[in-house]
């Protein structure tokens, strides 16, 4: 009878221990399943390039130029041609791009390379084309107001004469 007993609960400890273990299999299958799904949207966003021009659009009049510039370097490493809007709202994150990299080269005092960004800032926006509106708010954003006068301070304070 003490045996059965011991029997017993040793079969009680063996459910036990294999119920954990069908808990750890179903969480893993789960974790495994989850990131089949994420692989699949992640090679779906990779392949869909070039972006959709609704959706540039879309940045450019939410002023999320920093998602934009993310998309228009991963557009050209994946080979994305650049025409019409595309080209125009491409221009866009190319001009956020100069003025945001001017303006580091402002405050550092770098005369030299903030020149460069700024030859890159008016290249950007020539070819913005009906979105050059977006440049007011992007040297709003980096409080770029005259900002030709801005270089010029910069290398005076430089260069005292």
């Amino acid at each position: 009878m003490v045996n059965l007993k011991s029997k017993l609960k040793q079969v009680q400890k063996q459910r036990g221990a294999l119920l954990v273990m069908n808990l750890v299999i179903i969480a893993l299958c789960l974790v495994l399943f989850w990131g089949t799904i994420h692989m699949f949207r992640q090679l779906n966003d990779a392949f869909s390039r070039p972006a959709k021009t609704n959706w540039m659009e879309n940045k450019v009049q939410n002023e999320n130029y920093a998602y934009l510039l993310v998309n228009y370097h991963e557009d050209m490493v994946y080979g994305g041609l650049l025409s019409g809007t595309k080209k125009e709202c491409y221009g866009v994150a190319r001009y956020f791009e100069a003025a945001s990299m001017y303006k580091a080269f402002l405050q550092t005092g770098d005369t030299e390379h903030a020149a460069r960004e700024k030859e890159k800032m008016d290249a950007a926006y020539e070819e913005m084309g009906d979105w050059n509106i977006a440049a007011d708010s992007i040297r709003e954003r980096h409080r770029l107001h005259g900002d030709r006068h801005q270089l010029h301070r910069v290398i005076i304070r430089r260069n005292p004469v």
